[in-house]
C-alpha cells in the first residue's frame, strides 16, 4: 500500500463511497483501531493490509461471539497476502472496494477458523498460517535483509516487492558453496491422528486455509480437522526428490513417519522443542522447555467474489 502513496487513493475512494475509513501508520494506531473495532463491531469490515495487518485484527476480534464478528473481506496490501489470495480478494482492491458500494453485486460468503498458539506464560495468538525450523530462519532472516542499510542502486532489491525472493534466491546459492547454514531444530510434533515426528526437523508448516486451487498446497489429504500442518525431518529419505509431491500435497504412500514425513489434517497439535516460529509473517518466541498447544480456533466470517 506504500507505493506510490496508493492507500491514500483507495483512502478516498472508500470515502466517496460512504465508507468509515480508520487509516493507522504504525502499531499502536493499529491497535487503537482494533480496540475501537472491539468495543462497537460493525456488520462488516474491510482490511487493506498484509497479513500481519489480519493478524493483529482477528486476535483481537476472537474474543467477540461468534454473532458478534463482523463480517470481514481482506483486500491484499502487503507483499505475501496468504489470507487474502486464500480468498482470492488480493488483487485489485480499489475495484472490490468500488463493488461493496454496489447494491446489485453478489457476493460469496466463506468461514474460515483461526489457528491458536498457545503456551503457558504468554498470550493467545490467532492467526492463519504459521512457519516454523528452517522455514522461519529464512523468513527471520528475509526481515532482517530488509532493515539492514544499502546502496541506493540496490535500494528495490532490498525493499521493493520482489526482495523477499531476491533474498531466498541468494541463501539458496549460498547453501550450495558452503556460505549460509542454519541452525539445527531438535523437537518433537505431535498431531492428534497423524502421529508423531521427533528428530531434527528441516519444515514445520501449519495452516487453516484451504489453498483450494493453487499450485503450492503443502498438505497430505489424509485426517480430519480445521488444522492442517506438515512436517519433515531433516534426514527425510529422498527428501529433494519428494520435494514437488510435498509441495504440491501429492504425498506418496512411503512418504511416512518412520521416513522423516507427517503431513495431514487434525483438530490439535503440540511441540516440544519449538522455540520460534512466524505466524502470519510475524516473529514470536517460545520457551522450547515448554509444550507449545496449536488448535484450530473460532469462525471468521468472509465474504468475497
Amino acid at each position: 500500500m506504500s507505493r506510490g502513496q496508493r492507500h491514500s487513493g483507495l483512502a478516498e475512494l472508500a470515502q466517496k463511497l460512504g465508507i468509515e475509513v480508520v487509516e493507522v501508520v504504525d502499531e499502536s494506531a493499529l491497535s487503537q483501531a482494533i480496540t475501537r473495532v472491539v468495543q462497537d463491531p460493525p456488520d462488516r469490515l474491510i482490511v487493506c493490509g498484509g497479513d500481519g495487518t489480519v493478524q493483529a485484527l482477528i486476535t483481537g476480534l476472537a474474543d467477540l461471539n461468534d454473532e458478534d464478528r463482523p463480517e470481514m473481506l481482506v483486500l491484499g496490501g502487503g507483499r505475501t497476502n496468504y489470507t487474502a489470495r486464500d480468498l482470492g480478494t488480493h488483487g485489485r482492491p480499489e475495484r472490490l472496494l468500488s463493488r461493496v458500494s454496489d447494491p446489485t453485486s453478489r457476493w460469496q460468503q466463506s468461514v474460515r477458523h483461526s489457528l491458536i498458539l498457545r503456551q503457558k506464560g504468554q498470550p493467545d495468538r490467532h492467526g492463519f498460517f504459521a512457519a516454523g525450523a528452517s522455514l522461519d530462519d529464512v523468513i527471520r532472516d528475509c526481515h532482517h535483509y530488509r532493515k539492514r542499510p544499502g546502496p541506493s542502486f540496490s535500494r528495490w532489491l532490498r525493499n521493493g516487492h520482489a526482495s523477499s525472493a531476491w533474498r531466498v534466491g541468494q541463501l539458496g546459492l549460498g547453501r550450495l558453496v558452503g556460505r549460509y547454514s542454519f541452525p539445527k531444530h531438535p523437537m518433537t510434533m505431535s498431531a492428534r491422528g497423524l502421529g508423531t515426528l521427533s528428530g531434527d526437523l528441516r519444515l514445520v508448516l501449519m495452516t487453516t486455509l484451504e489453498h483450494s486451487g493453487h499450485p503450492v498446497n503443502p498438505y497430505a489429504q489424509r485426517g480430519e480437522g480445521a488444522l492442517r500442518l506438515t512436517g519433515t525431518r531433516a534426514d527425510a529419505a529422498r527428501f529433494w526428490l519428494r520435494l514437488p509431491r510435498l509441495l504440491c500435497g501429492r504425498y506418496h504412500r512411503a512418504m511416512t513417519q518412520e521416513q522423516g514425513y507427517l503431513s495431514g489434517r487434525c483438530s490439535r497439535a503440540t511441540f516440544k522443542g519449538l522455540d520460534s516460529v512466524c505466524l502470519d509473517g510475524q516473529e514470536h518466541d517460545y520457551d522450547p522447555q515448554l509444550e507449545l498447544e496449536v488448535i484450530a480456533g473460532p469462525t471468521f466470517r468472509f465474504f468475497h467474489p
